[in-house]
């Protein structure tokens, strides 16, 4: 779906208010102060608080999975290509995102949300095309057969997301503190990549 500017506003504030402080400590009058709109134009739009959030994820959700279909069936490319192009580009996007990302943590662990069964088919529908991906592989015996994929693809996420959600503890353990907003960002995408590609590859790659 196409949004105007007033929406994009909109969703923008909403989801940096959710974020830091929760769907159920956000009210639509916080939403409609931080994107300088009124609430009956919240209202209008998205007709609900529900329905904003809803709207969060799938503006996010569907942009992802374009992405990550686009990537992986990219036949000009070999399979370990592939792969690492979907490490660089599912860090890139958590690392760039961080609104959306703590939202969604938030949301996971808030069982009454609307949005959880909507997250619940997303990480099925992804964790499906990955399986698929590395299946394709395994039966072209580029990658190994006894790889437990789950845990791979948990391993993406939860690695990425606990660097994004603790970077400042990062930058001061790693002695970083002298890099920028910008520069720290670049060196966790850059970092972290290459962290879980190298694992990655121990994991699935038939040694030589």
């Amino acid at each position: 779906m196409e949004y105007n500017q007033k929406q994009l506003s909109i969703l923008e504030a909403a989801e940096k208010l959710f974020a830091s402080h929760g769907f159920h400590a956000t009210s639509v009058r916080d939403i409609a102060h931080e994107a300088d709109v009124n609430i009956a134009m919240i209202s209008y739009y998205f007709g609900s608080k529900e329905k904003l959030i809803e709207a969060i994820f799938l503006k996010r959700i569907i942009a992802w999975k374009i992405t990550l279909t686009a990537t992986l069936s990219d036949t000009t490319r070999s399979y370990v290509e592939r792969f690492d192009a979907l490490v660089e580009t599912y860090v890139t996007r958590v690392m760039s995102n961080p609104c959306f990302n703590l939202m969604m943590i938030r949301a996971q662990i808030q069982e009454d949300i609307a949005v959880n069964e909507l997250i619940h088919e997303n990480k099925k529908e992804v964790h499906d095309v990955i399986k698929s991906f590395i299946n394709e592989g395994q039966e072209s015996g580029v990658f190994k057969n006894d790889v437990d994929i789950m845990m791979m693809v948990v391993t993406l996420v939860g690695t990425t997301n606990h660097i994004m959600s603790t970077r400042h503890h990062f930058q001061r353990m790693s002695n970083l503190e002298h890099l920028t907003d910008t520069e720290l960002q670049e060196y966790l995408i850059r970092h972290t990549s290459n962290h879980l590609k190298n694992l990655f590859k121990a994991i699935l790659i038939h040694e030589a």
